[in-house]
């Protein structure tokens, strides 16, 4: 019986030799038998030998994903030298140090990697023996690898046991040391053989599971089960050629795959796509879906029957209709998001543990698979946590045949990592429930201390902020507080990655206010010390390591840096300039649409067609509508209001602005003499008819509204001790004129209009969101209510165009600043379409402070509460005549946005 993992390994090969090792699915289908992988990577150990690699020397691998670097590890361990797989995507720098460090002999090198490892020797300043893992149509002085692992060996060599020890170091793994001292930690042939060992009585992973390789190899998790469980159990596994949704897809179908390993990240944007495709379905086949997940969960729970391939065949077929299994490890796992996969039919098994572990240390089991947790220890290992607080919470210790003997030549790293009696500190968190299922509830270094003391585990709080399909990516950090009571202390504020496929989908172009209003909104329920308060929009993927996690120190440092305020924006020489761009730049409508996007970016010099309109020129939905006008008086054409909503680059919208383009000899207008907003807000002819029937005078309905109001009125008065301040400030005043009220909930329309009196009444009218009035009933609605319905995304434009014809009518514009309702009472920012009206038409707003509504029917709450509610208009506004356009615009918004913080802090002053 094997004893060791070489000697496991050549058992397992000789015992299926017509087996199916490995496929490579390329331009074509290559595949390679156990016998064959078994010769292999011994010629590759006969070969070492012959170039005087001994046992225990070291040889680097660097390259992608492949049957080759698997045939090179095998064969190195087999030679009993060392191991030292590393990032192909690492910089030069690194890797050198890496290189240097571990004192490597011999390199492996994938194509993709050749310059980079002349860089390294080079930086070195000694040339360093490599092999090229695949072949090349110039050796440039490189190995050949198909030599070397097609080298005849001799009968003696292949029936010598493989010289190394269960004590002998097999692979060295780099976690970090860019500069400095490296931490590179050893596992050894005992590691190995004993993770190995575990992870197939834990999970029960057979010879006939067909696994498919999406992990980077170099990382410890990737080896343990598509390298070292796989060749000793005697499984296939599937290499795909790129790591893209098409190759994916392409690799779970026809390499028929029944398991699939990854961090969890993958998993959250399988499900992601799963979850968003069904949110794009009619509400019906939404609720047939809804149902069929509970009811193939509970058929799960209680009956033991997995309906998941029925209930949803076209979910299934989309991971190649044969995955039985998915093993999730690397960090901890959202639990709602594991119990909808079990509703679907899959089985998730989870494990955690580190590269000082050999990878899994503990793991949940098919018959013991608690959703939330990291299952229980190996039967090899030993797991505690150390110093518990009150809730049980500590830092987790492990130790066990699959913990590292330590790191390589760095005695203060392993004095750090280990206890005086042994234990490995993970540096993680965790806690035991009563029936020894842990849980790992964050690392030690990222959590956030509040003021208050309490503590923030963030990956947690980012689950929870994930749920929304807005969210592509996102990083709750603590940053420092600049100000306030608790000034210098740590504050919660979250980066995130807008999900640009659901924006577009769904002709979103208003990121930043959508992203705090989801964000607001899962905030309320979570305890009031993890609501995130401050959010940075980017448009950058956040910076990740090579298993997917986030490098938070790396970016709370670029955070501090720059500010929490900061739009994180990217320059135009961030990006790389293609031939492609440089035409499309060129081009007609290329022109037109950067010398547009200029006029209302500010601080774009240079634009690249790769860069966000929104959140790399900063143009928010006013200057967007903007551009879209003189984009289209520059060229000549009408641009499609939802396509340009999607549009969410300037390369997209100078491509639909060139598809509008007729063909032919064709000459761009000036671009450069743009409209301004009195020039657009003039153009209203086409949108008059239109806009009236929703703004001529209806007498008896506009009274039998104002009697229904007055009743809302008292009765505000009597339950909800309505008090109502300043009303004198739109009685006398002479119309037209905007009153802007702050919003708090959909109560604000109805009691600030019951306070009107009947004059008023009668001249009111109000832009208001068209999603509430779709239908002929709701639209008929709106035209009684004097409710112009706009969609702010795709028509802002008319909405602007509709306030100027209701004001020009001597009506009085009721508009919201915010758009969005608070959920605390707190005010959001305004957005400038008010200003730019009173502005423009040369009229006054009136600024109206509302304080308790928020309470009364809260933002996604059902409830109402009976609480006081004050009302106060305040004195009329007017534009600043000494500046002009766009600062403006601004002065006037903030200066509504003042007078009305003032109201309200007067208002709360007064309620004590």
């Amino acid at each position: 019986m094997a004893t060791t993992f070489c000697e496991k390994l050549i058992e397992a090969a000789e015992a299926r030799p017509g087996k199916v090792a490995m496929t490579l699915l390329g331009a074509q289908v290559e595949e390679t038998t156990f016998s064959e992988m078994l010769a292999r990577f011994r010629s590759i150990a006969y070969r070492l030998a012959q170039e005087n690699i001994a046992p225990g020397d070291r040889v680097a691998i660097i390259g992608e994903n492949h049957p080759n670097w698997v045939v090179a590890y095998l064969g190195i361990l087999y030679r009993g030298a060392v191991a030292v797989p590393l990032d192909p995507s690492a910089k030069a720098e690194t890797l050198a140090n890496f290189v240097n460090n571990s004192d490597a002999k011999l390199a492996f090198v994938s194509p993709a990697s050749f310059d980079k490892f002349h860089e390294i020797c080079d930086r070195l300043g000694k040339q360093i023996p490599a092999v090229a893992l695949r072949p090349l149509a110039s050796s440039n002085g490189l190995g050949v690898f198909e030599d070397w692992a097609n080298t005849k060996t001799t009968s003696e060599f292949n029936a010598q046991k493989p010289p190394a020890k269960l004590a002998d170091v097999a692979v060295l793994i780099y976690t970090s040391g860019t500069t400095g001292t490296p931490k590179a930690v050893q596992l050894t042939h005992g590691n190995i053989f004993s993770e190995s060992e575990g992870v197939q009585e834990a999970m029960k992973i057979s010879e006939h599971e067909v696994v498919l390789s999406l992990l980077p190899m170099f990382h410890s998790y990737s080896q343990v089960v598509n390298l070292w469980a796989a060749t000793t159990i005697g499984l296939r596994v599937v290499y795909i050629t790129e790591l893209n949704p098409e190759e994916i897809v392409r690799g779970l179908k026809e390499g028929q795959v029944t398991t699939l390993t990854g961090v969890p990240r993958l998993f959250y944007l399988f499900h992601k796509k799963i979850f968003d495709a069904v949110r794009m379905q009619p509400k019906p086949v939404q609720l047939i879906f809804k149902s069929l997940l509970v009811l193939n969960g509970w058929l799960r729970d209680y009956l033991n029957i997995n309906a998941g391939m029925l209930f949803f065949k076209k979910v299934h077929d989309g991971f190649g209709g044969k995955l039985r299994l998915t093993i999730s490890a690397g960090s901890s796992f959202d639990a709602s998001v594991a119990i909808d996969y079990h509703r679907l039919g899959f089985t998730i098994l989870q494990g955690y543990g580190l590269s000082e572990t050999s990878g899994a240390a503990t793991a949940t089991r098919f018959d013991d698979n608690k959703v939330g947790s990291v299952g229980t220890p190996l039967s090899n290992t030993e797991v505690k946590i150390a110093e518990p607080n009150s809730e049980g919470i500590g830092e987790v210790l492990i130790r066990g045949s699959i913990v590292m003997p330590g790191y390589y030549n760095n005695p203060e790293a392993n004095r750090e990592a280990f206890t005086e009696d042994g234990w490995f500190r993970t540096g993680d968190l965790g806690r035991f429930d009563k029936q020894n299922h842990l849980y790992i509830v964050g690392r030690k270094k990222d959590v956030i201390i509040l003021p208050s003391g309490k503590n923030v585990y963030p990956e947690d709080v980012e689950a929870h902020y994930a749920k929304t399909p807005v969210v592509g990516e996102i990083c709750v950090l603590g940053v420092k507080d600049e100000v306030g009571e608790f000034a210098g202390a740590e504050k919660l504020c979250a980066i995130v990655v807008p999900d640009f496929d659901y924006l577009k989908a769904n002709h979103i172009s208003n990121t930043r206010e959508l992203i705090r209003w989801e964000l607001d909104g899962l905030g309320r329920e979570l305890p009031e010390y993890q609501r995130v308060r401050d959010y940075i929009v980017r448009a950058e993927p956040l910076p990740r390591t090579a298993t997917r996690k986030i490098k938070r120190f790396e970016l709370k440092e670029q955070i501090e840096a720059s500010g929490v305020v900061a739009k994180q924006t990217r320059d135009a020489e961030q990006f790389v300039l293609t031939d492609e761009d440089r035409a499309l730049l060129d081009s007609p409508a290329g022109k037109a649409v950067i010398a547009a996007l200029k006029q209302n970016s500010r601080d774009a010099d240079v634009i690249h067609p790769q860069m966000n309109l929104e959140l790399d020129l900063g143009l928010d939905s006013l200057a967007r509508a903007e551009a879209h006008v003189n984009i289209e008086q520059a060229l000549g054409i009408e641009l499609e209001p939802q396509a340009a909503a999607a549009a969410l680059t300037a390369g997209e919208i100078i491509r639909l602005a060139q598809a509008q383009i007729p063909s032919g000899n064709f000459a761009v207008k000036d671009a450069v003499n743009t409209r301004n907003w009195q020039e657009i807000l003039n153009d209203t002819a086409t949108d008059n008819s239109e806009l009236q029937a929703y703004l001529q005078p209806r007498p008896w309905f506009t009274f039998i509204a104002y009697l229904g109001l007055r009743v809302l009125y008292f009765a505000a008065r009597v339950l909800l001790r309505l008090e109502v301040k300043g009303l004198e400030n739109i009685t006398r005043l002479r119309r037209p004129f905007l009153i802007c009220p702050n919003h708090q909930s959909y109560l604000d329309a109805f009691l600030v209009s019951a306070t009107y009196p009947l004059p008023i009444l009668q001249q009111i009218f109000h832009v208001g969101w068209s999603e509430f009035f779709k239908s002929a009933l709701m639209t008929r609605v709106a035209q009684l209510l004097h409710v112009v319905p706009v969609d702010p995304d795709t028509k802002l434009l008319r909405a602007m165009r509709a306030g100027a014809i209701g004001l020009r009518a001597n009506k009085i514009l009721n508009i919201y600043p915010e758009g969005e309702r608070s959920f605390d009472g707190v005010l959001h920012p305004f957005r400038k379409g008010a200003a730019i009206l009173a502005t423009e038409l040369n009229v006054p707003i009136v600024p109206v402070a509302l304080d308790g509504l928020w309470q009364v029917w809260g933002r996604g709450s059902a409830r109402i509460r009976f609480t006081k509610v004050k009302i106060h208009f305040g004195v009329p506004i007017t534009a600043n005549t000494a500046l002009q356009g766009e600062a403006q615009y601004e002065a006037l918004t903030m200066t509504v946005k003042q007078q009305i913080q003032q109201m309200l802090e007067e208002m709360r002053r007064e309620r004590g």
